[in-house]
């Protein structure tokens, strides 16, 4: 029989918990936190708005169920409240998994607990320390209401199917001293306010972000992770985005690049790049404004790689996009800037330096069938959509440019094709499709410099400058 721990002891372990809530998952949870699931535990801590998106497999409830006892073990004077879109959702997933780590506690940390079929408490403080979990239902908002305490944490589980309204009136908590608004929740709406505090542009700002993957847990195996990929329906497809990835499902319908083409291009092992043809790379500066600055850099049909450079300005980015082209073990023959507005500056300063850049007016005509686009922005992504349409591309799974490549709409003006701008694309709620322009940049390039569509002809001409 294990020896029972002295006051003075069980005092020193619950300071510890308080200051550690891993310490807390192993020694009274049993529990080894994975990476992510720490990543989860120190941000809600942290903060105040905590927002949880993630597919299935890697223990997003188990973790929840941890922080939830953590907050019943460590504080005084704090309720917990879990909502959930159906009892019987709250009572398979969340509750059921706070019973089970409770049943597993040794003795003495269990017997602090009172654990009942819709509520759990610490014994010493029944009011004062608990736990319970309402329906949320627009038809019962009052059940949202009125939920006041000094460490007022909410947990709202299945973030996805609950409607808006209740999440309206759960700001009446930020009244209080220490509260904190938990959202947890697989992807699976593209509207919503869930949705909203991961895309919308200006909600997205106040709301601390995790996102969880499979891929996340540590035990799962890869030939496991690789069947159960193939179970949801493989990569991009709309089960997959929101169980593997946890992400949301791509745009259906509508779009310039239809979602299809571009699932099949995700990680495309049969489109190889000719040995010898060049890289185009795409600029898309932000001058220093909310979006970020991203490159794409494309080599014929293949896409090798995507970056983003955030919260730099016009000066600094120029620095790292330089320091970028010159690490590069194969040089692009082309940079492709946007230059409208902020962009001019960047454009001017590559040029200075010496970098083979390209000025993109992407708001001026287009350079080809003008009978056809109304802007270059236009052509850019009709090219690129007809880039897909011609098949065997590659690009990778990077999610910001799968998601953002079926973002625009567009429709005829007199005849013309119109893409969706940036400036309507935030109206609908949505963040600039920077990974995307970039890409569509890439296709800047002269006509002339081609065979075929997106083969080179001309031979490369380097400046030996930039190897010395």
């Amino acid at each position: 029989m294990a020896k029972q721990l002295t006051s003075e002891q069980k005092r020193a372990i619950i300071a510890a918990c308080r200051e550690d809530i891993v310490f807390f998952a192993k020694h009274i949870a049993g529990s080894d936190l994975t990476p992510k699931q720490i990543e989860f535990a120190t941000k809600w801590m942290a903060n105040r708005r905590i927002s949880f998106k993630g597919g299935v497999g890697f223990g997003k409830t188990h973790v929840m169920a941890v922080v939830i006892l953590w907050a019943l073990f460590c504080l005084n004077n704090v309720q917990v409240t879990i909502f959930g879109p159906g009892e019987g959702q709250i009572k398979d997933g969340i509750w059921k998994e706070i019973g089970n780590i409770w049943g597993a506690m040794d003795a003495e940390w269990k017997d602090l607990f009172d654990y009942q079929a819709t509520r759990i408490s610490r014994r010493d403080s029944p009011t004062g320390a608990f736990a319970a979990f309402r329906l949320a239902s627009k038809d019962n908002l009052e059940s949202a209401r009125g939920i006041h305490m000094r460490n007022n944490f909410v947990f709202v589980d299945e973030a996805s199917g609950v409607p808006d309204e209740i999440f309206h009136v759960l700001g009446n908590i930020f009244s209080d001293v220490n509260p904190k608004l938990c959202l947890i929740s697989n992807p699976a709406r593209k509207s919503g306010y869930f949705f909203e505090t991961w895309e919308n542009p200006e909600l997205s700002q106040i709301w601390t972000h995790v996102h969880g993957k499979m891929a996340d847990n540590p035990r799962l195996t890869p030939e496991a992770f690789r069947e159960m990929a193939i179970s949801y329906g493989g990569k991009g497809t709309h089960d997959y985005q929101i169980n593997v990835e946890g992400e949301f499902p791509l745009e259906e319908e509508g779009g310039v690049i239809p979602a299809p083409l571009v699932q099949a291009a995700i990680d495309n092992e049969d489109a190889v790049a000719p040995a010898d043809a060049p890289i185009v790379w795409g600029l898309d500066p932000n001058g220093g404004g909310r979006d970020r600055s991203v490159i794409a850099k494309r080599q014929d049909n293949v896409v090798r790689e995507v970056k983003d450079f955030p919260n730099l300005d016009a000066v600094q980015l120029a620095q790292a996009v330089f320091d970028e082209y010159h690490g590069s073990t194969r040089k692009p023959v082309e940079i492709c800037v946007d230059a409208n507005g902020p962009g001019y500056g960047v454009y001017v300063m590559l040029s200075n330096m010496g970098l083979p850049v390209k000025k993109v007016m992407v708001q001026a005509s287009p350079t080809r069938d003008p009978q056809i686009y109304t802007r270059l922005r236009d052509q850019l992504w009709w090219e690129c959509r007809k880039w897909f349409e011609d098949g065997n591309v590659r690009i990778p799974n990077h999610q910001d440019l799968i998601k953002e490549l079926t973002f625009p709409t567009y429709d005829r003006d007199a005849g013309k094709i119109k893409v969706e701008d940036k400036k309507s694309i935030r109206k609908r709620g949505r963040k600039s499709p920077d990974f995307a322009d970039a890409l569509c940049l890439t296709f800047a390039t002269n006509a002339n410099q081609h065979t075929g569509k997106w083969a080179w002809s001309k031979p490369i001409e380097y400046d030996v400058r930039h190897y010395e």
